[in-house]
C-alpha cells in the first residue's frame, strides 16, 4: 500500500514546530557526492523542512519516505524531518566540502568537573522587540533575526532577505541588484515563534532537566554574559556545551563535539525602533535596505 502523500515545506526560517525530542546528525559531503537521508524506518505522513538548500539538489524519494541529497556547492545545508506520529524531530546538516582539503577532525572537549547547580532554569525566550545574530561558525554564515510589533525581518547571511508584516499579511523581500525591497505574495511567511536556533538548544534538546548537576561545569561568558555552561555527553558517545543565559534560559551558544560552534553575536532585546526595510524605501529602484 502506498504511503500517505508527503508534504515538503521550504522554510528560510527556523520557525519548524519542534518535537518532543529532537536529534541531530551532521553529514559531511564531498563536492559531487549522493546521499540518501531515511530519518524514519517506518512514517505514513512525513514533513521536510529545508533551510539554506542553496549547497544541495535534495529531491523526496520512495513516496517521501526518504531524501535524495546532491551535494553541489561548498556550504551547509540543513533538512528537518519530522513524522506525523512520532514525537521525535531530527535534523540532518549537510557540510559540503571540497574534495582536495582535508580537514582535520576536531578532538572532542574532555569534561570539566560538574558542579552543584542550585539555580532555577526555565525558558522565557524574547517574543518581542528584538534583534538577534547568530554566527554559524562552521560555514561561516550569520543568520539574523528582527522583530518589532507586527513587524519582522530575516537575513540567512547567505542572500537571503525577508522582510513581512504579520497584522497586514505584507510580504516584501530584498532584491540587490534592482528594486531593493521588492513587494512579494501576501501571507507567504512563517511568523517568529521560540524556535529560533540556538537560542532554544537546551530547553528542546535536553529532555531530563531533573537533575541539571549532571551537567552543571560552571559559569563562562559569551557577549559579556556570564552564563551557566553545560556539559551533556548522549547516549552515542557525542558531547553538547550549551552556554545559557540566566535571565531567560536562552542559549547564546552551542557546540556538538568540537566541531565550530553556533554563537550569537547580536543579542539586542530591547529593539524600540526599526532603521531598516521597505517602509524607507524612496522610489522604484531604491536599492537601500
Amino acid at each position: 500500500m502506498k504511503k500517505t502523500l508527503y508534504t515538503l515545506v521550504f522554510l528560510c526560517l527556523a520557525s519548524f514546530t519542534m518535537a518532543q525530542e529532537r536529534k541531530e546528525i551532521g553529514i559531511r559531503m564531498s563536492l559531487g557526492d549522493t546521499v540518501v537521508w531515511t530519518p524514519f524506518d517506518d512514517c505514513d505522513t512525513m514533513r521536510y523542512s529545508i533551510k539554506f538548500p542553496n549547497s544541495i539538489d535534495f529531491k523526496p524519494i520512495k513516496y517521501g519516505n526518504s531524501i535524495r541529497v546532491i551535494a553541489k556547492r561548498i556550504g551547509t545545508s540543513r533538512i528537518t524531518a519530522k513524522c506525523a506520529t512520532c514525537d521525535t524531530t531530527f535534523m540532518a546538516e549537510f557540510i559540503i566540502v571540497d574534495p582536495t582539503t582535508i580537514p582535520a577532525t576536531p578532538a572532542k572537549p574532555i569534561k570539566p568537573e560538574t558542579q552543584a547547580f542550585t539555580d532555577i532554569y526555565k525558558y522565557n525566550p524574547p517574543t518581542d522587540n528584538y534583534f538577534i545574530t547568530i554566527h554559524n561558525q562552521a560555514g561561516d554564515f550569520y543568520e539574523t533575526y528582527m522583530k518589532h510589533g507586527f513587524e519582522e525581518a530575516f537575513n540567512d547571511g547567505l542572500g537571503y532577505d525577508r522582510f513581512w508584516n504579520t497584522k497586514t499579511g505584507k510580504t516584501w523581500y530584498y532584491c540587490p541588484d534592482a528594486q531593493g525591497w521588492t513587494d512579494d505574495v501576501d501571507w507567504e511567511f512563517e511568523p517568529f515563534d521560540e524556535s529560533c536556533l540556538p537560542l532554544n538548544s537546551f530547553a528542546k534538546d535536553v529532555v531530563d532537566k531533573s537533575n541539571l548537576s549532571n551537567y552543571y561545569v560552571g559559569k563562562e561568558k559569551v557577549m559579556g554574559i556570564d552564563c551557566w555552561r553545560f556539559f551533556v555527553e548522549q547516549k552515542d558517545g557525542s558531547i553538547i556545551q550549551y552556554w545559557v543565559d540566566p535571565a531567560n534560559g536562552a542559549t547564546l551558544k552551542r557546540q556538538f563535539n568540537g566541531e565550530p560552534a553556533k554563537v550569537v553575536t547580536v543579542y539586542d532585546l530591547k529593539y524600540n525602533r526599526v532603521n531598516f526595510g521597505p517602509s524607507f524605501k524612496k522610489g522604484l529602484h531604491d536599492t537601500r535596505r
